[in-house]
């Protein structure tokens, strides 16, 4: 019978996992890898069935008479042949050994050698400050001046001294412009090899007044005490915004965190990312994105409309507070019209005002309106329990409905049940009232009357709502 060998597999999972991590990294430069360092593969494949031999004789089974088969001598040449072949046709030296080999951010060769930043420039009042795209993290915070003062450090990583001092001269930080616009260089994209990576660490002190555009690659942005527009756009940024009071436009493909405080202007967020901490904005709030962390807003002003592939929402303003993530939404204080589409959550919201549209395919509904007059409900969930809490002495058309379970009269007369085929309800209708509407086609349904000791309900983890949001610490860029 003949031996398999555990060889072919190995590499297919080699090939398979170099191909997956150029699908998610597009900027990784595969076919430069390849050519450079295919000779690996032979090594690798040599080690393999020698490891497999020596493993067959140490447990005294047959070992093969050849280490190597015809068809896979075969596949040696055409390797080989491949190999050199793109090894000529992406111009590489005899440089053997790389420079720098770097996989989604993270360096595997090579020593980080440091170099300081410093530069200052006469601005205006009221400059605009460009960080052109570049790879690192950038504090921004404005200050009674008027100039802008860049200080930090560059990072270059590089086998030895001469080669990271030779890219530090050949793609030189810059401070450039006239006083009302002045743009900041780190000009990595000068480095002719792509394996160089340069990233910087900015601290940079602007005049109030200032509008800020950054651009970046990776590394967080930080903007502080600033009276203009900020526009950020990264392919992979974490963004806080502090005391902004202008507008603020945020464009990540992805994203860790958004965090804006104390905003005067409308917040504009696109792209992808984790977490999203919004509160006291004075302005519109615009969301549109795929965001898999935890959402919060709190003292927002005027209208937010939040969009994402699961969940759709929509209100007036909040003077309260919203939180949700995977599998729970929590909201009060919201001020109408309120509109809220997801797929799969538990939903709480309490002290809400204006009319509600709720609409879920799984999960639960805890509805507590809190104030008189009430204003109208149309809540429903496919799958899920409903408990709606009603002020005494309110006025409203109940309709109360399951198609598949149990209704329970909390809340007592001038409610009644009534039975319509598969469908239980509770109805009531008094003089003036808004209609009411909950339904679920498979769960409870609770009407109970509101207690006064009843309180708002609280987002789990909550944070108070006037808490500035701290000053993180940036991230650090893997060298």
């Amino acid at each position: 019978m003949r031996r398999s060998s555990v060889v072919a597999p190995l590499l297919l999972i080699a090939i398979g996992g170099l191909f997956l991590a150029r699908n998610l990294y597009p900027e990784l430069p595969l076919l430069d890898y390849l050519a450079k360092y295919w000779p690996f593969l032979l090594i690798l494949w040599g080690g393999l069935r020698l490891a497999e031999v020596l493993f067959w004789a140490a447990t005294d089974k047959a070992i093969p008479a050849r280490g190597v088969s015809s068809g896979e001598w075969v596949l040696v040449i055409f390797l080989c042949m491949f190999g050199a072949s793109l090894h000529a046709v992406r111009g590489f030296n005899g440089d053997w050994w790389p420079r720098n080999v770097s996989i989604g951010g993270l360096d595997m060769f090579g020593e980080s050698y440091e170099y300081p930043l410093s530069a200052e420039k006469a601005a205006s009042k009221t400059p605009r400050v460009v960080i052109e795209s570049f790879r690192g993290n950038a504090r921004i915070t404005g200050v009674d001046t008027d100039s802008v003062k860049v200080t930090g450090h560059r990072s270059i990583r590089s086998l030895d001294q001469n080669g990271a001092d030779n890219a530090n001269r050949t793609a030189p930080f810059e401070v450039s412009g006239d006083g009302n616009e002045i743009t900041i260089r780190n000009n990595q994209e000068r480095l002719s090899s792509g394996h160089v990576r340069l990233t910087a660490d900015m601290e940079i002190m602007v005049p109030r007044g200032a509008t800020i555009e950054g651009h970046g690659r990776y590394g967080d942005f930080d903007v502080t005490d600033v009276n203009g527009n900020v526009e950020i756009v990264s392919d992979n940024a974490g963004v806080r915004l502090q005391n902004v009071g202008g507008d603020a436009h945020i464009d990540l493909r992805r994203s860790d965190v958004i965090r804006a405080s104390n905003v005067k202007g409308s917040i504009d967020v696109k792209g992808n990312g984790s977490d999203i901490d919004l509160q006291g904005v004075e302005g519109q709030v615009t969301i549109n994105g795929t965001y898999s962390g935890v959402i919060q807003f709190r003292n927002i002003s005027k209208p937010l409309r939040y969009r994402g592939p699961q969940t759709e929402l929509s209100f007036e303003k909040l003077p309260g507070q919203i939180r949700f993530a995977l599998g729970d939404f929590t909201g009060s204080g919201i001020v109408g019209p309120t509109t809220l589409t997801t797929r799969s959550k538990d939903i709480q919201l309490s002290d809400f005002t204006n009319s509600l549209e709720v609409s879920v395919q799984r999960g639960d509904l805890e509805l507590r309106p809190g104030r008189v007059p009430l204003s109208r409900i149309d809540a429903t969930t496919r799958s899920g329990d409903i408990e709606l809490s009603i002020p005494q002495n309110a006025k409203f058309d109940l309709t109360a409905s399951t198609a598949r379970g149990d209704v329970t009269n909390d809340y007592g007369s001038p409610i009644r049940t009534e039975t319509s085929g598969r469908t239980t309800m509770l109805k009531a209708q008094t003089s003036g009232g808004p209609a009411v509407t909950v339904h679920t086609e498979r769960g409870q349904v609770v009407v109970r009357k509101a207690s006064a000791d009843d309180k708002p309900l609280a987002p789990k983890n909550e944070t108070k709502a006037d808490t500035p949001i701290p000053a993180a610490p940036l991230k650090k860029i893997e060298q």
